[in-house]
């Protein structure tokens, strides 16, 4: 998750020559937006998406805004441009714009501890917890990585408490040694502009990005789509299909990823970022300041093609080269929902994406086919390439599927009998875990999370977790004895190992 559950991208979807991107002389240089409309309806149709929105912002105009599909599959109301979709992690650059406005004020520097504005904060690292700056929690380099999300997810924890608890995540990295996606950092971010504000995260937003780019309907929370009368429903794709699944309430983490919007509304923000902080004439951020968002800070690795030299990730924004451009992106996704959001400063040259649907690399696909339009460079099918890679990539998921059911050991039974596995497990982190006999079958519980479980070997079960955690649908449960052959212990792939506390686990 993004809040995007796809990561972080940093090249094309695929290799391409290099080409010259003018019209040769004489040549007529043709309209980048001809033939959009069909690109983008047979796209949705490969990919299996219900609904797709596009914006494109040129030369300080919204210049395309249009809608694809249904909002919700099976009903006919279609999405237009005014349709609302989650961002997702797209939310990511509002918290960095949020911070620079509060730097540009002298409220707040980019340099500051994190512990200046939140004396409570603290990681595993005690130097770490010292020395994390705010332009730290902004750029990915915190060396924690892309973990501890289960914290927020679905989870009862408010936005401090989930801070409080990731003092217990071990780094993975060294401190700014390398980029690691992290949710909770930016969350972190969040509750500091609240501080520096004496405002909440939610409301500096409203007041301060979304009431002067006039994004009327976008807004923090789902409870916010209340009485909207043009919101997207989630779907998750499987075999082709498309199937709607609720809204996730993401409030907890929502500095990392809880805005909603539209095309139109977010092709303003563009106009913003476009303008370096200026829109309509009135500046809401010097451009200095909102430069520095868009400066590398960490670099994010390889990025494997003659178009692209160099990647690396700015605060919120994603930073490379293409074709001889300078791009600042990001993606975003949460439950069901995926976005895109591109910029290429040099062309005052701005897309947006929403869709309401996962997984698929449609967004991508159809950003690509603009900027190259809007450079010169030839036609491609992106989304055509991108179908072939996914049915390889899923092709590849289901012979790792079938290598693991092959390493299943039959005719194993558990040590004990199934109600000496049930009780209460803890952990400092994410708090308690439970497993249950329900039925004749051990059932485990984790927050909104429920998981039937069905004996795999020995002492390992296997859960299925209504709804999936992250994706992750059918973990792991290995149960560990003590020497006493009482239960001490579970480990939950995905998760963490959590300790016995009480319960027939006791016994």
């Amino acid at each position: 998750m993004t809040c995007s559950s796809r990561g972080i991208r940093t090249a094309a979807l695929a290799v391409v020559p290099l080409i010259l991107t003018q019209p040769l002389p004489g040549q007529a240089k043709r309209d980048p937006l001809a033939g959009l409309d069909t690109y983008i309806e047979k796209a949705r149709t490969e990919w299996a998406v219900p609904g797709v929105a596009v914006g494109v912002v040129k030369n300080d105009s919204v210049v395309y805004a249009k809608g694809f599909g249904v909002k919700e599959a099976g009903k006919p109301e279609r999405v237009d441009e005014r349709t609302l979709f989650a961002i997702g992690s797209n939310s990511k650059s509002f918290t960095a714009t949020a911070v620079a406005m509060l730097v540009d004020q002298d409220k707040l520097k980019w340099d500051d501890r994190a512990t200046k504005w939140l004396p409570w904060f603290q990681l595993y690292d005690p130097y770490v917890t010292r020395e994390i700056t705010v332009r730290d929690l902004l750029s990915h380099r915190s060396g924690l990585g892309r973990r501890g999300d289960a914290l927020w997810y679905g989870t009862s924890y408010d936005r401090d408490e989930i801070i409080r608890r990731v003092r217990y995540l071990e780094p993975n990295a060294g401190f700014r040694t390398q980029m690691g996606y992290q949710n909770i950092m930016f969350l972190t971010a969040g509750q500091i502009v609240a501080a520096a504000s004496g405002m909440s995260w939610d409301d500096f937003i409203k007041r301060r990005i979304f009431q002067p780019l006039g994004m009327a309907t976008s807004n923090t929370s789902v409870k916010d789509l209340a009485g909207q009368p043009d919101v997207s429903t989630p779907h998750t794709i499987e075999d082709g299909k498309a199937r709607p699944i609720p809204w996730r309430n993401i409030d907890n983490i929502a500095p990392a990823g809880s805005i909603n919007s539209n095309v139109v509304e977010m092709g303003q923000y563009l106009r913003f970022h476009l303008g370096n902080g200026t829109y309509q004439g009135q500046k809401l951020v010097s451009s200095a300041v909102l430069g520095v968002t868009k400066t590398p800070h960490i670099n994010t690795g390889g990025v494997g093609d003659s178009l692209t030299h160099f990647a690396s990730y700015g605060l919120a924004w994603v930073l490379q080269d293409y074709r001889g451009k300078k791009i600042a992106w990001h993606n975003g996704g949460i439950d069901g929902m995926l976005s895109e959001m591109w910029t290429v400063p040099e062309e005052r040259l701005g897309i947006v994406v929403l869709t309401n649907g996962s997984p698929h690399a449609m967004g991508p696909a159809i950003v690509m086919r603009i900027i190259d339009a809007y450079l010169g460079a030839p036609e491609k099918d992106y989304s055509a390439e991108g179908v072939k890679q996914f049915q390889q990539f899923q092709a590849a998921q289901a012979a790792q599927q079938k290598q693991l059911e092959s390493q299943r050991v039959s005719g194993t039974q558990p040590s004990l009998p199934l109600e000496r596995y049930a009780g209460t497990y803890s952990d400092p982190m994410y708090g308690d875990f439970s497993v249950a006999l329900e039925g004749g079958r051990l059932v485990a519980h984790f927050q909104s999370f429920t998981g039937p479980m069905e004996h795999w070997h020995y002492n390992t079960f296997r859960a299925v977790w209504q709804p999936p955690i992250l994706g992750q649908s059918k973990p792991f449960l290995t149960f560990q004895l003590d020497a006493t052959g009482k239960v001490a212990k579970v480990e939950v792939e995905g998760l963490a190992t959590f300790k016995a506390l009480g319960g027939a686990a006791d016994r």
